[in-house]
Parts: C-alpha cells; structure tokens; sequence
C-alpha cells in the first residue's frame, strides 16, 4: 500500500514510531480511544502498538495512517489490519473527539478503503458494536454494507465489507 494518501482536505500518511508522541494524544484520550482495552496510559504502549503495525505491514502489506487535516495536524488515524476476519483485511479508524463528526471518518475510510483495492485486496471487512451509531453511518457511506452481527463473548459485532467494484 502507498505510504501517502489524499482525502479531500485530509492527508493521510504511514504512521511510524517516531509518530508516538501525538499519536498518544489521541491514544489516552477516554473521549476519543474507546476501542480495545481503552485509553493507554503509557506512552511506551503506543510505541509498541506502532512497531506491531510496522511489523503487519512487512508481514501482511496492510498499512495503518495518521490522518492529518490541511493544517497539518494529526485528527486520528486509520488502516488495515489482518485479525478476525481471517486473510482478508479488517479496517479500523478513529478521529479525535473533537473532529468528530465533521465527515473525516468517512472520507479516511474511503481513501484507506480505495488504496486497499488498488493494492489487490477485492474484500474488506469492517467490525463495529451495533451501539457505535458514528462509525456505522460512516462506514455505509464509505460504501460498506452489512454482513452479519454475531456474539464474540464481549458482547455483539456487525460485520460489514466492501467489495472492489
């Protein structure tokens, strides 16, 4: 995948470890980084989550983004990762609090969602809590529809994917 992507007013680009301090901002931050186990409180976490990721790519080819508004500030991040839903790869984003709302979820998604395509994937696969009404809505405008919801012991999933057209 491209190390360097573009979403209307949002740049995206590979996150590395060098990115760990404001990528902490956002990743101990209770208002912004539900996902998981929740916020970290470390930043040497952070560091750790972002070697893992390099680590994904090199073994997978899936990329994960800081995505950055036209200011050049860092509002969240999003990518790919191989997980639950086996070889084919699963998207994740989240945008920070405060930028919520204002579509960037949707328009990240979209250009992670479009590189992936271009990079040879023909499905990819979305999870989110059916209670997480902003993702869901910015998934489906991204373009991805509904598969199934299942239990997965922490409570229920919808799966969602898109197809390469």
């Amino acid at each position: 995948m491209a190390d360097e992507l573009a979403a209307g007013e949002l740049s995206l680009r590979a996150l590395d470890v060098s990115d760990a301090p404001e990528l902490h901002l956002i990743f101990s931050d209770p208002a912004t980084h539900t996902i998981g186990e929740g916020p970290k409180s470390s930043i040497a976490d952070t560091r750790q989550w972002l070697r893992r990721r390099d680590e994904r790519r090199r073994e997978y080819g899936v990329t994960w983004y800081g995505v950055r508004d036209d200011d050049g500030t860092l509002i969240g991040n999003a990518g790919l990762f191989i997980g639950r839903t086996g070889v084919e790869p699963e998207i994740g984003f989240e945008i920070r609090a405060v930028d919520q709302g204002k579509g960037y979820g949707t328009r990240a998604a979209a250009a992670v969602v479009a590189e992936a395509h271009r990079a040879g994937w023909t499905r990819i696969w979305a999870t989110v809590r059916p209670t997480n009404a902003a993702p869901l809505q910015a998934l489906t405008r991204a373009g991805f529809v509904s598969d199934r919801t299942e239990d997965e012991g922490r409570g229920s999933l919808v799966y969602l994917y898109h197809r390469q057209n």
